[in-house]
Order: C-alpha cells, then sequence, then structure tokens
C-alpha cells in the first residue's frame, strides 16, 4: 500500500477554521475537559446545514464552469463545486432581497 503525503494546505485551512471558531467563541479555548469537548462539538455541528438540491445537467454544468473560471482567477481555494454554489446563492439572495431602509435622521 502506498502512503500519500499530507495535504498542507488544506491541513492549513482546517486549523486556520478551528483558530477562527476559537475567535469567534473564547469559551471553548480553556483546560481540556468533558463540557469542553462538547462545546466544540456543538460548535462544530451548528455551522453548516446540509442542503440536498436537483439541478439539471446543463445548470450543473453552468455551475462547474463557473467554478473553473473561479480556480483560474483566485487560486488558492479549492472551489469545489459545493462552495461555487453556496457563493453563487448568496449572490443571488443578496440580489433579491430589498435594500434595508435607513431611518429618517433625528433633527
Amino acid at each position: 500500500m502506498r502512503r500519500r503525503g499530507v495535504d498542507w494546505p488544506r491541513a492549513r485551512r482546517a486549523l486556520d477554521g478551528l483558530d477562527a471558531i476559537a475567535k469567534a467563541h473564547p469559551e471553548l479555548v480553556g483546560a481540556p475537559s468533558e463540557q469542553n469537548r462538547k462545546n466544540w462539538e456543538e460548535s462544530l455541528m451548528k455551522q453548516d446545514v446540509q442542503f440536498v438540491v436537483r439541478l439539471t445537467s446543463e445548470l450543473a454544468e453552468r455551475v462547474d464552469a463557473f467554478a473553473e473560471r473561479l480556480r483560474a482567477e483566485q487560486p488558492g481555494p479549492a472551489w469545489k463545486r459545493s462552495d461555487v454554489v453556496r457563493l453563487l446563492l448568496t449572490r443571488a439572495l443578496d440580489a433579491a432581497e430589498p435594500a434595508p431602509t435607513k431611518a429618517p435622521k433625528k433633527k
């Protein structure tokens, strides 16, 4: 059996993600304990919600082509299909939602 090398960029991204969680939730950083472990597990489980959707083959091809364009323009991130769908969905929702109204200024 051939051993695979360590994917250092992927490991760095994973560590950066854990650092971001620790910064956002300082209560998770502390002495090792059963409660601390449970808090980390809860925090990690809350992050993403799986959302399954079927796409036509044409739409999937468009998503893949957009991913290729992003990989060429922004080398570094992996730009997996799910990342691209999240990005495009966020952009579409931002464009579709009404702009927030500003409160009238007090005189």
